[in-house]
């Protein structure tokens, strides 16, 4: 009878070996950042977004690849700023509501990357996607914006445009972003 339990716990202990293999670290799949912009298969990372309320019951949304600080830096104090990614939105309405906004909510949009902030101003870029274009295949001919959750220290959107030569662009974001209040 003892060999026969020791059979057993050998069995079992051979059995927890072999259950217990390394095919859990081969597990590679990385969580996905959905704080991105997407183009063509490109990606741009969204490090920072801005809500801006402005006259006119309009809100301006920019999305960056650039910190806060960063950008608030080469805005306010004329710090020279390269590479920048942005994505600006005018969304015709303020206060912004958790909703989803059509393209005839959005009165303006570009999407810009590697430009500069020269002296407070983004210059030099290569525009991807342009709610007014003479190169009209940057113009959009779809669109639409959800803003999912909106507090006052989360933010979480999602959107996606169709250019004029059939190219889509979407995007994503969740997290925290800066709020500037209107000089009003």
């Amino acid at each position: 009878m003892k060999k026969l339990n020791k059979l057993v716990i050998l069995f079992c202990l051979a059995l927890t070996a072999l259950n217990c293999s390394s095919d859990d670290d081969n597990n590679t799949e990385q969580p996905q950042n959905t704080n991105v912009i997407t183009l063509n298969n490109e990606t741009y990372v969204v490090n920072s977004v801005i809500v801006e309320p402005a006259l006119g019951d309009n809100t301006f949304v920019s999305f960056s690849n650039k910190t806060e600080t960063e950008l608030l830096d080469a805005i306010n104090n004329g710090t020279q700023l390269d590479n920048v990614n942005v994505f600006n939105i005018r969304i015709n309405q303020s206060p912004l509501a958790e909703q989803t906004y059509s393209f005839s909510d959005m009165s303006n949009f570009q999407f810009e990357v590697n430009a500069q902030i020269i002296n407070g101003e983004l210059e030099d870029g290569d525009i991807l996607l342009d709610r007014n274009n003479s190169n009209t295949n940057l113009n959009a001919s779809t669109g639409s914006l959800t803003l999912e959750l909106y507090t006052t220290d989360q933010i979480e959107f999602s959107f996606q445009f169709t250019r004029n030569d059939g190219t889509e662009i979407s995007g994503t974001y969740n997290g925290n972003f800066l709020y500037l209040a209107s000089d009003e």
